[in-house]
């Protein structure tokens, strides 16, 4: 009898790197992701199916802007030169070590040829050089489901105009349905864990007021069902605010929330199952949300217990010049790198059947518990950045294979998709939970996307959304003498927003992680919007010069996400 079911819920991102540099930040990003998470994820799955008979795993968010990069003609070139270059400089590896008589290493190196050659030999071969192909495939079996996301992973909160939020979400729709098949997306990750209720909302950096809709008005009206919610909004936001002094603008939003939304105080409610958003009462289609299990969850997470620091898996940050290949494990999380001692590969499998095992005998007193004090099996939703997965913790795609086994073999609990719990599990509908505004982040707010290091970043993209919705009803009134110029420009001109309103830039800026080449991205796609629209404006009038049209094709070409969608009728509210 089953009297639980484990959720995970990988969460694969990257920003719009193609075309934007190789390295040490740009396009090395994504084939880095696609060999070491992507691909060998994607093998995994499809053994556990055609192998094992596994169907209802787990749910995999492919946000749009990574799905529209796994499907570029210029990835697939460029991913199969990436693996021919990682082989190579494996095997030079191996010729070094050997030849100073560095057994161990010489084994690793080869370990690593290895490695390349099987992720290659999946690609071409398995996949057909089409990784969105390989996961709607097992999508349209019943082993996973595939959610959406915001086009760019917009930070929703901090948009400023609803045309934007709203088309975030409907180009999220429209590329799913494009890419995987048909029908819309059931379930939606938002940006960073990021949820905003409806109320008067002063903009923060303009003054402007609006009398803002939630998100999830826009989620039910682009047919969404559900979304995920980090465990404090649940609770009524405790631990929201932790940032507030350190910004005034962030201070001055949350007081703002306070004023117009006093009535959430929190809830005393199990996370193991779902809800109805209390804004949704009204709705013609309510929408549901499920909340993250924080037990599971700092077993992967926490910097100080989490299992990706096991001393015995491999080291992340140490390097081997020039390849770039790894060979040293954890050792110690305050092991200097020169300290790190080499990787032990027989190791590992030792440290994985612990790991697993413990992290599924959790999982299981959870639902169990749950099951004993509700009479009803309850979901545990366990969401992950899906590139922590081998590519951050090499280790971890075995891990996750193990714990899927595990679950799969028990008897009393089972692994799920969202949309099918939510089928067969619906929520009460006389509890209705209304959600404080927040996010997964620092503070569980806005401090990470907003403080003094990035308001710049908000002005450029509050000025950008005000001129690209006056361009639209522009375009919609003017009779071109180039009609199809003009809708290139139109369209680019959007695709220029959505670039500039990823949040990945922000948060790259708050943590110094790449913080150059984010403002650099931040400052590029401002400067092309720009220059773009004084050629949108031109165009009303006269033809392009020919150096124009050139700067025209440069762009598009640099900047070419939803290349074959028509991007502005996505800012349509209607």
């Amino acid at each position: 009898m089953t009297k639980g079911y484990l959720n995970f819920v990988l969460h694969g991102h990257l920003p719009f790197v193609l075309e934007q540099g190789v390295w040490p930040h740009g396009e090395v990003w994504l084939y880095e992701a696609a060999a070491e998470t992507y691909t060998p994820t994607l093998s995994m799955l499809t053994n556990l199916s055609e192998n094992e008979g596994f169907s209802n795993l787990l749910t995999i968010g492919l946000t749009p802007v990574l799905t529209e990069q796994l499907a570029h003609p210029r990835f697939k070139a460029g991913f199969e030169n990436y693996l021919d270059d990682r082989i190579n400089a494996s095997y030079k590896d191996k010729d070094h070590f050997n030849w100073i008589g560095e057994s161990d290493l010489a084994h690793l190196a080869e370990r690593w040829v290895n490695y390349y050659s099987s992720v290659r030999q999946q690609f071409v071969e398995r996949f057909n050089r089409n990784l969105t192909d390989g996961y709607r495939d097992l999508q349209d079996k019943g082993v996973i489901e595939i959610i959406t996301s915001g086009l760019t992973h917009g930070y929703f909160p901090l948009l400023g105009k609803e045309e934007t939020v709203n088309a975030q979400i409907k180009a999220g729709q429209s590329i799913y349905k494009y890419r995987y098949g048909g029908n819309d997306s059931q379930g939606f990750w938002l940006p960073e864990l990021a949820y905003r209720p409806g109320y008067k909302w002063k903009n923060p950096v303009t003054g402007e007021v609006i009398d803002r809709k939630g998100v999830d008005y826009y989620l039910q009206k682009n047919n969404v069902k559900y979304f995920f919610v980090d465990t404090p909004l649940l609770k009524g936001g405790k631990g929201i605010g932790a940032y507030l002094d350190r910004f005034d603008a962030l201070k001055f939003l949350w007081k703002q929330f306070e004023k117009e939304k006093p009535e959430i105080k929190g809830y005393d409610l199990t996370p193991y199952r779902p809800y109805i958003v209390e804004d949704s009462k009204e709705y013609d289609n309510k929408i549901n949300f499920f909340t993250r299990d924080t037990k599971t969850g700092v077993m992967v997470w926490s910097g100080d217990i989490g299992f990706p620091g096991d001393e015995y898996y491999l080291e992340f940050h140490k390097k081997h010049f020039p390849s770039g290949n790894r060979y040293w494990r954890t050792t110690g999380k305050d092991v200097d790198l020169g300290n790190k001692e080499i990787y032990n590969d027989l190791k590992t499998v030792e440290r994985l059947d612990e790991n697993s095992e413990y992290y599924f005998k959790i999982t299981k007193e959870t639902l169990l518990e749950n099951y004993s004090n509700t009479k009803e099996p309850g979901i545990l939703v366990s969401p992950y950045d899906f590139e922590l997965f081998g590519h951050w913790w090499m280790e971890g795609i075995g891990f996750l294979e193990r714990v899927l086994k595990h679950v799969y073999n028990d008897d009393e609990i089972e692994t799920t998709t969202s949309k099918n719990y939510l089928k067969l599990y619906p929520p009460d509908k006389e509890t209705f939970v209304s959600l404080p505004e927040g996010s997964w982040g620092e503070g569980n707010f806005h401090w990470i996307w907003l403080n003094d290091n990035t308001k710049w970043c908000w002005k450029y993209i509050y000025e950008i959304e005000d001129l690209y919705l006056e361009a639209i009803e522009e375009f919609k009134n003017t009779n071109y003498p180039q009609f199809d110029v003009a809708k290139r420009l139109i369209n680019q001109l959007g695709r220029e927003l959505f670039l500039l309103s990823s949040s990945d830039w922000e948060f790259l800026i708050s943590t110094w992680a790449a913080r150059d080449y984010a403002e650099h991205r931040i400052t590029t796609h401002y400067e092309h919007f720009k220059k773009l629209l004084v050629l949108f404006k031109k165009c009303k009038t006269e033809n392009l010069a020919s150096t124009e049209y050139q700067l025209l094709e440069k762009i598009e070409k640099e900047d070419s996400i939803a290349w074959e969608q028509d991007v502005y009728k996505w800012f349509e509210l209607s």
